[in-house]
Parts: structure tokens; C-alpha cells; sequence
């Protein structure tokens, strides 16, 4: 082939490469009987494309992630069922849209609360991501959740739950909704003998029963229709109900209105609502009032019930009566904001009510007031016409009833409690527990007696087991109203004749139901005890709780299978185990301890006496942070102790005498060659602290081109500019050459940061020739197997220069010395106001403000006298402070705020100097912190006085004698 030919060739290839890369990917590739599999950055795979597992062809998502969390539907009543609608929301904020794979939102519906979501629980789905509504057929009323589902078919959180809610009422079965209108109606077609009874309630006429407002709780669908249409007024949680109306406070006002009622002129009217406002509530008031209209529709006047809640307090109860006037055929009830600016108020629970209506009166509405002296005699009241409600609370006494008046049928049931009764005393549900007195007399039971003495007490109970008699014996002690999950803790001292023969004693509670059927057995019990081995106690929580459906619990002393000798008991106790939920998360307490449980169930906390104990914190992520466990093992993200002594001595103050070691470090393989001209050998930089001491060294091999002169081996510092030839010297060596033999050069500085300067410092070694011949040549270096070495070295803290000069005849002063002491606090004490001292706190020493009756608290610190007898003519190098604050107002600590004073013994009232250092602190922690800056050799002590009222400046240190006291740390030169 010729060359052209070769070339042509080469060319063509080249064109069809180029037409290839710029060709589509793929464009020419299929797929045959196979499948392409799409995998994330994560390595899962995400989608396949083509050749499915069952034969079919597509793409088909997998792995998807969860969807968000759907909101909760809305529910309501319609003919036949309920309509269940979600309006295309997710319960995150920043959850806009739907994601990108969503598939379908699935209804669940349930008949109980908290039902759980299951095949069986689906009853319909809605596939556009805007939402929609399903009408769900009914004839009772359900719970309804949400459940999202993607492309890959994974499901999301379920909503939180709405409902119940049930079908509407129907009156005739066979007439669709919408068929038939009021056009469709004769004028009087439909009578009263044409509604069925109860079809036309309050809810379809807008009135309410003897409230006149129809949805005075705000809970149904006619609040919800008004919310609909007045957008500045919306739905929220109410005063211990589940909703209540929530306005702007706004200049002008937006009335809502609920509702309208028929008057006549005189009628007076008793008007009542909750609420609440928010803490930047800005508003004249809250307001419940009837607009009055004549029968044109003029507006005549108003009557208003005006309500003013402190802004971010509590709910408020308001009240008052309106009376309408003269012309008035009708009212107008609206709830309203005056005047209002900023905030919001929530109202619940209003109320309008006829003050005289049906020949009945209102309650409270007549009082003293309203009745002329001596108008209401016995004549006057019809037989029974007094009932509990009339009376005022203890109007009756015993000079007004009869004797034997009372009795048990005239007591109405669970109206007499503990309060009124001799049952229970700080918390035992056992009445008379130790058996003293006449309430034990009346439970005995065959075969129980009460003897002398007790343990510790005058009497116990004594039960006496033969053979001959049933072997298992129980007295019950008292009962007690139950409720399913309960749990109790029961305790019992007990005493065993030395022939008592049986199986176990104890305690229990027997739960039953409402017609005193048993469901089972709380107890606790001693098994195999020791007969005649003196006074023992059994106690605990029992494992089991109150079953479904409890209603009472009877408290019990048992001996179970005595066939001989006899049982005492003493100091029975039944106490209900404190407990946020039966089940799953929740909090138990009990006289043996506390216990928490996480969601699972399982003990995460566990401190109770009589059985290991262990603690795990968490992160408000539900991470655990620290543990310690039954075996004493622990484990922190983080540990703060107020000290740790080894030998005597504070390991922080041994760690701090010891040297910290390299700082920086710099190795060469190869030399550098100068002349008579200074050069440079190696720059190597380090940060200097002024409170620690360095060494600095050059360490390398000389070699010359001649054997007469000498070489200069500098140290340069450049501080944090660039070092040069030009820079001051630090330290300077002179070696001698010798020719081309290797000879070792060392050049050492010791000096302290505070000598060098604070910061950043750069350090060149350099060198020349001197007094060598014209052109002789000088080499610093190192080999490959023998480096050189430039470095810093910390070797501990700083030290002042203390030597002097002595020639060997002796000096008459010595060398001064450093020192480093310990002194702990003499005397403590707080002051009230910044005042007079306040004995009532000892020597704690409390700082900030709590309350008015302390105010501004503060303390002072005092040290012994050999403080300032060390101190007089020394140099003082630092001063630290160690305190323990053992509580703060807050959990996650504080700030103390230091000054200084020169009492000698704790004053009367309270001094100190102005300057202040402010340090933030934990709680239950100590720690020292340096005071050097305003300490001196004059001073005697340091003050708490933060002079600031913030919550986060009120804590209280110890003091002296107690488990951490002050302490001071001054290191000085004399």
C-alpha cells in the first residue's frame, strides 16, 4: 500500500472517531432479553430499565426513599358516611410539594383510638399529589389516618389522626342529598307532623340549648364554616377541651360572629367566656357582646362583656349581664378584638344565657342584692325544692340537722374522699396502717386479732394457722377507685411464730370489676421465710398492674398455706406508683426510687433502692450521651470534675509542671555552603506563650574548604515578619574549621514566651567565615542517615531568672525563689441587697437575684493572714481561683462575676472593689480560673457581685466547711 493510500486511510479514520463522539450515547444500543439496573452515588439501586423479573417490560423504581409525613385529613359528616379529604400538605414546614415518586395517598380508617394502620385498616386511595376527597360509607363513626406511598411502594410516617366522626343524620333514606330544595317545596309544605323527632336539632337551627350560642365549646362544624369565612379568626387548642377560636389583634376590628337570637325589650342576659391572650398581646380587650337591632335591622346599642387576660397568662374565666333595650326585637352574638395592634387572643367555652327564661333562674344571677330582708321564709319554698346547690358550702353545720339525720343513703357515691375520711395519710391508701385504732377493730376477720406490742408500735395484726382451718388466710385493709395500668407499691412488716408452718406471707391488691367480678392480683410476697427470725418487712412494686376494665382495688394482708402457729403484721402500705402511662415511654416513682422507660418500653433510668441501678442520658436527637451502669462501668461525651488529687497533689498542677515536648521540628538531608558572607541554613516557626519556657536548638555537622578561621552559628528571630540576615540576633556560637572533617555544631537557646513575646515567632539559623583565607568555603549540613535537626522544644512552665552572680566568697542574700501555694478559704457569707450579711445562708455563697426578699445578693471570700504575710515584698506571678457552684437558675449553668476585697474577717455588710471578671460556669462544677489581673499583695479575698438582675447570673457557690470550699492558687517570686 502506498503512502498516500496510508494516509487517506488515516484521515477517514479520524473522521468517523470524531462523528463517533459526537454521535448520542446509546444511540445505536438495545437491550435483548436483559435489563440496565441504576444505581445512586451510594451504591443502591434505584431503578431497573427494560427485562423485568416477571417477563413484563418497563421501568419499575425500587429502593425509594420514604415519603414525608402526610398532614392530618379532614373529616366530616355526610349522608351515609363520612368525607375524608386531604388537601395536598405534609406535616414539615418545608415540605412544599409532593416529592418527585409520589404514587398514592392511602386512607386508613379505624373504629378505636390510636388504631394501627394495617391491610385491613385501608379503605381508599387518592393519586393526584394536590390531594382530594373520598366518601367513605359509614353507619357509625370511625378514625381516620393518612399513609403516603412512592413509585418503590415505600410508605411514610402515618398522619396524626382525626376523627371520630359519623355519618349525618338522614331523615328519609331515599332522598339524595341536593334533590330536593326550598324551590321544590310548597310555602307550609312541610309541618311539624312531617319531621321525624330529633331530624331538626340545635345544630340545623343555630341555636343552642340553654347556652343560645349553638357552639359556645367551639368542637363542631357550625364553628367551622364561620371559621371558613373569617380569615382573621382560626381554630386552636382549647381550655382543657380540644379546641377553642384564636383572633388578630388588629386596628380594625373583625368581629366573629356566632350566631343570632330573638329579644324583647327588658330581657337581661348572663354572658361568660375563657380566655388567654399572647405575651405581645396589644389590645383594649377582649369582647363577648349582643348588637341590638330594631325590626328594620337598626343597630340600637350593644351590650358588652369585656375581658382583659394579662398578656401571656394563664386562662381567664369572664362574666357580667347585659339587658336589652327598648325597641329591641333581636341580637347579633359576636366575639371581638378592641383597639387591637399586635398578638393574638384565644377564646373558649362563651356562653349566653337567659337570665330569666321558663320560669327558671339562673345561677348566680339573684343574689342578696336582689332580695328584700326576711322575703324568703319556710313558707316560701316548696318541699324539696333545696337541693346541694342551693346550700352555700358548710351553711349547714350540726346544730342545723338532726340527729342520725345522715345516712348512708343520703351520701351520693365517691361524694366522701379521703379528705373527709380517716383513709390514708401522706400517700398510703392504708387507713390506721400501724392497727391502733377502732377502724382496725371493725376489719377483723375469723381468725384475726390485734396484739401487743409491735414492731416499734403499741399493736399488729395477728392471724393463727391450724390444719383444721382454711390454710390460706387474707384480711382486706381498705379499697381504693382503680384505673386500668395502674401500678402499686405495697410493703408490710411481718413476724413468724417460731412453729408457724406454711408457704409464703405478704401482701396484695385484688383488682375487680364494676360488679365485683375478680380480674386479678397485684403482690408481693416472701417465700420460704424463716420461722421465729424476729421482725422482717417485704416490699416492692408488683409486677403486675391493674388489668382492663379495674374499677376497685382491694388492699390485702395474706398467709398462704399455715398449717400451724401464727403471723403478726404491722405497717401496712399501699401507695400508688406515680406514672405517666401504662405502657411505652412514661416515668414511674415509688417510694423505692424513680424509674424511666424509652419507647420500646425498656428501663432507661433506673434508681431505686433494693436493685441495680443504672442511668443513660440523651440528646433532644434521642442519642445517647453518658451511661453508667449497675457495674459501675461510665461513660461520658464529656467529663467535668472539680478536682482529682494523686499523692496529695492536684493532677492539673502536676500536668502543668510538666513539658509539653516539641512544638516544632525540622530535619535536613543535604548542607547549605556559604563564604565570609552571612548566609541563611534553616527557618522554622512556632506560636510562644508567654507563660511557658522554650529551648531552641540548631544541631548539625561543619565541614570547610581550609583548617584556619572559624565559623559564627546564629539564631535570628524575625517575630512574624519574614526573617533575614538583618534580624536581631537571639543566641551566636563560634566553631573552629578543620578542613573537610566532619565536626558536630550545636547552638541551644533556653529562654521564656514572656522573654520572647506572645505569638508567632520565625527563627532563621544562619552562619559565616571569619579570620578564614579570601574564598574559603564554610558547609552547614546533614546525610540522609544522619540528619540535621532545628527545633522547639517546650520544657515547662516559665520560671523567672533567680540566679546571681557569686564568685565563691560567699553572699549575703540569697538567690530569690519561686513559689507556688495553696490557700483555702477562712470565711464565707452572703449579703441580702448588697446589704447587711445573711445568716440565714451560712457560708454559701450566692450571687444574683432570685426574689424580692433577698433582692441583689452577693458574697465575699476571705483567706488567712499568711496570704499577705507571703505576699508582702514578692512579685506575683499568677493568682487563680477555684470555686464550686453548686447550682445555677438555670440547668445549663451560669456566669460568676469575680472582684476582689481586703477584709481581713467577714464584715457586717457587704464592700468590694469595682473591677470585675466575668467567667461562664456549669452546674454542680468547679473549676479555676485566673484573677491575676485584678489581684495584688494588698488584697485579702475575692466577692460574687454581679450586679445584674438576668437569671443567668443567680447561682450559688460553697463555701467554707463545705464538700468543695474556695480555694486560692498564687505562684510568686521572693
Amino acid at each position: 500500500m502506498s503512502d498516500i493510500n496510508i494516509g487517506a486511510r488515516l484521515a477517514a479514520l479520524e473522521r468517523q472517531i470524531v462523528q463517533l463522539q459526537r454521535a448520542p450515547r446509546l444511540s445505536h444500543a438495545s437491550l435483548e432479553d436483559a435489563a440496565l439496573e441504576v444505581y445512586d452515588g451510594d451504591g443502591s439501586l434505584r431503578a431497573v430499565i427494560g427485562q423485568q423479573p416477571d417477563g413484563t417490560s418497563g421501568i419499575i423504581a425500587v429502593n425509594g426513599p420514604p415519603p414525608p409525613q402526610p398532614a392530618a385529613p379532614a373529616a366530616g359528616p355526610t349522608l351515609g358516611g363520612v368525607a375524608v379529604s386531604w388537601d395536598g400538605t405534609w406535616l414539615s414546614l418545608d415540605q412544599i410539594a409532593a416529592p418527585l415518586d409520589f404514587a398514592r395517598m392511602e386512607i386508613h380508617a379505624g373504629t378505636t383510638d390510636g388504631f394501627l394502620i394495617g391491610d385491613t385498616t385501608l379503605i381508599g386511595t387518592l393519586e393526584s399529589p394536590r390531594g382530594g376527597t373520598l366518601i367513605v360509607p359509614s353507619e357509625r363513626p370511625l378514625y381516620f389516618r393518612l399513609l403516603a406511598r412512592n413509585t418503590s411502594g415505600t410508605a411514610s410516617d402515618p398522619s396524626p389522626q382525626r376523627g371520630p366522626v359519623g355519618p349525618a343524620p338522614v331523615v328519609a333514606q331515599d332522598v339524595l342529598d341536593g334533590i330536593i330544595d326550598e324551590t321544590a317545596l310548597a310555602e307550609d309544605a312541610v309541618g311539624r307532623m312531617h319531621l321525624q323527632v330529633g331530624a331538626v336539632g340545635h345544630n340545623e337551627l343555630g341555636i343552642g340549648t340553654g347556652n343560645l350560642i349553638p357552639d359556645g365549646g367551639f368542637e363542631g362544624i357550625l364553628t367551622a364554616q364561620l371559621l371558613l369565612k373569617n380569615p382573621h379568626w382560626s381554630s386552636t387548642v382549647g381550655n382543657s377541651s380540644a379546641k377553642a377560636v384564636r383572633g388578630i389583634a388588629a386596628p380594625t376590628t373583625q368581629p366573629l360572629e356566632l350566631t343570632e337570637v330573638p329579644v324583647a325589650p327588658g330581657n337581661r342576659f348572663f354572658l361568660a367566656f375563657d380566655a388567654k391572650v399572647s405575651a405581645d398581646f396589644a389590645a383594649d380587650s377582649v369582647r363577648l357582646y349582643m348588637r341590638w337591632l330594631d325590626a328594620g335591622g337598626a343597630i340600637l346599642s350593644y351590650g358588652i362583656l369585656k375581658g382583659t387576660p394579662a398578656p401571656g397568662g394563664p386562662w381567664t374565666r369572664f362574666n357580667a349581664q347585659v339587658q336589652a333595650p327598648a325597641n329591641a326585637t333581636k341580637a347579633v352574638v359576636a366575639l371581638s378584638i378592641l383597639q387591637g395592634t399586635a398578638g393574638t387572643a384565644d377564646v373558649d367555652n362563651a356562653e349566653v344565657r337567659t337570665v330569666v327564661g321558663a320560669g327558671m333562674v339562673l345561677a348566680d344571677s339573684i343574689g342578696t342584692t336582689e332580695l328584700a330582708a326576711n322575703s324568703v321564709v319556710a313558707s316560701k319554698v316548696v318541699a324539696k325544692t333545696l337541693t346541694a346547690r342551693e346550700v352555700k358550702a358548710q351553711s349547714l353545720t350540726g346544730a342545723e340537722m338532726a340527729t342520725n339525720f345522715l345516712l348512708a343513703r343520703h351520701v351520693a357515691a365517691g361524694t366522701l374522699t379521703a379528705t373527709h375520711l380517716a383513709v390514708g395519710v401522706d400517700g398510703n391508701l392504708v387507713a390506721d396502717p400501724s392497727f391502733e385504732g377502732a377502724l382496725t377493730q371493725g376489719r377483723l376477720a375469723t381468725g384475726w386479732t390485734t396484739v401487743s406490742p409491735a414492731n416499734d408500735s403499741p399493736t399488729a395484726l395477728r392471724v393463727d394457722c391450724t390444719a383444721a382451718a382454711p390454710t390460706s388466710k387474707n384480711l382486706t385493709l381498705g379499697s381504693f377507685p382503680a384505673l386500668p395500668g395502674q401500678r402499686v407499691w405495697l410493703s408490710v412488716d411481718y413476724q413468724l411464730s417460731s412453729d408457724w408452718v406454711g408457704s409464703k406471707v405478704g401482701m396484695h391488691v385484688r383488682w375487680e370489676n364494676a360488679t365485683g367480678g375478680l380480674l386479678g392480683y397485684s403482690s408481693i410476697s416472701t417465700v420460704g421465710a424463716t420461722a421465729g427470725s424476729g421482725w422482717k418487712t417485704v416490699s416492692g412494686v408488683a409486677a403486675a398492674a391493674a388489668p382492663a376494665q379495674a374499677v376497685t382495688g382491694l388492699i390485702r394482708v395474706l398467709a398462704d398455706d399455715g398449717t400451724a402457729g401464727s403471723v403478726l403484721f404491722d405497717n401496712a402500705s399501699c401507695r400508688i406508683v406515680a406514672g405517666s402511662r401504662p405502657t411505652g415511654a412514661r416515668a414511674e416513682i415509688s417510694p423505692i426510687g424513680l424509674r424511666l422507660y424509652d419507647d420500646e418500653g425498656g428501663e432507661a433510668i433506673s434508681l431505686v433502692t433494693g436493685a441495680p441501678n443504672y442511668l443513660t442520658l440523651r440528646d433532644s436527637r434521642g442519642t445517647s450521651v453518658a451511661t453508667v451502669d449497675e457495674r459501675g462501668n461510665a461513660g461520658f461525651n464529656d467529663l467535668s470534675v472539680s478536682g482529682l488529687t494523686v499523692a496529695g497533689t492536684r493532677l492539673d498542677s502536676t500536668l502543668a509542671q510538666t513539658p509539653r515536648g516539641l512544638v516544632a521540628v525540622s530535619r535536613q538531608y543535604s548542607g547549605v555552603t556559604g563564604t565570609a558572607n552571612e548566609m541563611g541554613f534553616v527557618e522554622l516557626a512556632f506560636q510562644a506563650d508567654v507563660s511557658r519556657m522554650y529551648r531552641i536548638v540548631v544541631d548539625c555537622y561543619l565541614t570547610a574548604s581550609v583548617e584556619t578561621g572559624e565559623v559564627h552559628v546564629a539564631l535570628r528571630d524575625g517575630g512574624s515578619a519574614t526573617p533575614s540576615v538583618s534580624s536581631p540576633v537571639i543566641q551566636n556560637r563560634v566553631f573552629a574549621l578543620a578542613g573537610s572533617t566532619w565536626r558536630p555544631v550545636r547552638v541551644e537557646l533556653i529562654r521564656s514566651g514572656a522573654s520572647l513575646g506572645p505569638g508567632l515567632h520565625r527563627i532563621l539559623s544562619s552562619f559565616h567565615a571569619q579570620w578564614a583565607p579570601a574564598g574559603a568555603q564554610v558547609t552547614l549540613f546533614g546525610k540522609a542517615d544522619e540528619p540535621a535537626h532545628m527545633y522547639v522544644e517546650d520544657i515547662g512552665p516559665a520560671i523567672p531568672d533567680t540566679g546571681v552572680f557569686n564568685t565563691g566568697g560567699g553572699i549575703a542574700t540569697p538567690p530569690r525563689q519561686q513559689y507556688e501555694r495553696y490557700y483555702t478559704a477562712s470565711w464565707s457569707g452572703s449579703y441580702a441587697n448588697r446589704g447587711g450579711y445573711n445568716s440565714h445562708y451560712g457560708n454559701q455563697c450566692l450571687q444574683g437575684y432570685y426574689s424580692a426578699t433577698n433582692g441583689m445578693q452577693a458574697s465575699l471570700i476571705g483567706f488567712p493572714g499568711e496570704l499577705n504575710t507571703d505576699l508582702a515584698g514578692a512579685a506575683i506571678q499568677q493568682v487563680q481561683l477555684f470555686l464550686y457552684f453548686a447550682h445555677w437558675y438555670y440547668n445549663s449553668g451560669g456566669k460568676a462575676v469575680v472582684r476582689v476585697h481586703g477584709h481581713g474577717s467577714r464584715p457586717g455588710s457587704f464592700s468590694c472593689e469595682g473591677n470585675a471578671l466575668v467567667f461562664p460556669w456549669a452546674k454542680n462544677a468547679g473549676q479555676w480560673v485566673d484573677i491575676t489581673s485584678i489581684f495584688d499583695a494588698n488584697k485579702r479575698g475575692v466577692a460574687l457581685d454581679p450586679q445584674n438582675s438576668g437569671s443567668d447570673y443567680y447561682g450559688r457557690a460553697e463555701g467554707v466547711a463545705e464538700g468543695h470550699p474556695p480555694q486560692l492558687k498564687v505562684t510568686y517570686v521572693k
